[in-house]
């Protein structure tokens, strides 16, 4: 669009453009997008939506770490996203101007070109979706050898274009090569991303894909370097740099690929095998009765889920007021029996006090083969200790609660 728009328009034209159109599309995400529930695509995670549970586990540090170390399909695709990369920084800031400069073609016609190869790429997109999909419902092992060999292919049209000597953009092997070098080179980036979702849990995907896009731009920028840097130490013009720059980094893409297959079925299996055992204990969870307690004696009941210490919040907070009432009819009635006590009196027959040490004897005796029995059938009767004393009151005597 600059190409065409940019010397009648002026060179800031096609950034107004891009700036509105980028608005616009940010807008509508914003208002009509909805964020899903996390996990919720997941095929293991529909029971436990059935009962209502979510998937309630955070990112961490220590489980980013863990997921870039250990997860080899992870190193993989970053490593290969890295190295595919920096042609593709190469291909967005030199093509346009290699096609005008080294091989002849006419801006319009250079800009021409780029728009095919644009098409290419949105073609390449859908069509390696596609296929990508056929190959992993296939065979899992199968989707890393279709983005290998495309990856590898995609070399070949570019190399045709970058080095023909047809000067007319309107031939159909120029046009061709141009479409195909985009429709190639853009099938196996598209199944990087469903590749890394399938291999990480839904709370670590955020930030692997961040990695991985992180290294993508960091190649992206890297890439112009690379042609300078050639053309500086080695000496070799542009067209060499380009050859050699998409050649190699694409042929090195293309054999990590190879070794993807044997990891990504393993790492994709370990995550499911991950997130079924968390849906199940998670369902066990949620359709766990809950059970109450009940006190005896007491007018409430606890739940058993609660932590310990909330239920004996439960039974401070109900007994307290009843407990402090009690205490403070209790220390009254003695206060009121220490005003009222008589001395001791050794005249009085009715005093125990003033009998002697056989009489006492006799008495304890007689009390205990009388009472004693009884005493303890009524007190080995569980329903004894169960009973429930009657409420504190100020005009209820203190000796009554034990009677």
């Amino acid at each position: 669009y600059s190409g065409v728009v940019g010397s009648r328009e002026g060179w800031r034209h096609p950034f107004y453009v891009s700036f509105l159109l980028s608005l616009i599309t940010a807008s509508l995400v914003l208002f009509l997008v909805k964020e899903p529930d996390r996990g919720c695509k997941e095929e293991v995670f529909k029971s436990l939506q059935k009962h209502g549970a979510k998937y309630e586990r955070k990112l961490t540090w220590r489980g980013f770490v863990a997921a870039m170390r250990n997860n080899k399909s992870n190193i993989i695709l970053i490593s290969q996203g890295f190295f595919a990369s920096i042609p593709w920084g190469v291909i967005f800031v030199f093509l346009n101007d290699y096609l005008s400069q080294e091989r002849g073609f006419s801006v319009k016609d250079a800009t021409y070109l780029v728009g095919v190869f644009g098409i290419g790429c949105a073609a390449g997109g859908i069509l390696g979706g596609y296929w990508g999909q056929f190959f992993q419902s296939w065979n899992t092992s199968y989707l890393p050898f279709f983005m290998s060999a495309t990856t590898f292919l995609g070399v070949f049209p570019f190399l045709f274009l970058l080095n023909g000597h047809n000067l007319n953009a309107q031939n159909f092997l120029v046009v061709t090569y141009s479409f195909l070098g985009g429709c190639l080179a853009s099938m196996p980036s598209v199944c990087v991303r469903p590749c890394l979702i399938n291999v990480n849990p839904p709370e670590t995907r955020g930030a692997i894909l961040t990695a991985a896009n992180l290294a993508i731009q960091l190649a992206r920028g890297a890439g112009p370097s690379c042609i300078t840097l050639l053309g500086t130490i080695f000496n070799v013009n542009r067209q060499h740099s380009f050859n050699i720059t998409l050649s190699v980094f694409w042929v090195i893409s293309a054999i990590q690929l190879i070794f993807l297959a044997e990891s990504l079925p393993k790492d994709q299996d370990t995550m499911n095998a991950e997130l079924a055992e968390y849906a199940a204990k998670a369902c066990e969870e949620a359709q766990a009765p809950k059970k109450a307690i009940v006190r005896e004696g007491s007018s409430f009941c606890v739940d058993d889920s609660e932590p310990i210490s909330i239920m004996e919040h439960h039974i401070v907070a109900v007994d307290a007021g009843r407990s402090m009432r009690f205490v403070g009819t209790a220390l009254r009635e003695i206060g009121d029996g220490i005003s009222t006590m008589q001395p001791f009196n050794c005249k009085e027959e009715t005093s125990s006090y003033c009998k002697s040490d056989d009489e006492l004897e006799t008495d304890h005796t007689s009390d205990s083969n009388l009472s004693g029995e009884n005493f303890c059938i009524e007190h080995e009767n569980p329903d004894y200790w169960r009973r429930e004393l009657p409420e504190p009151d100020e005009r209820t005597p203190f000796s009554n609660y034990y009677s």
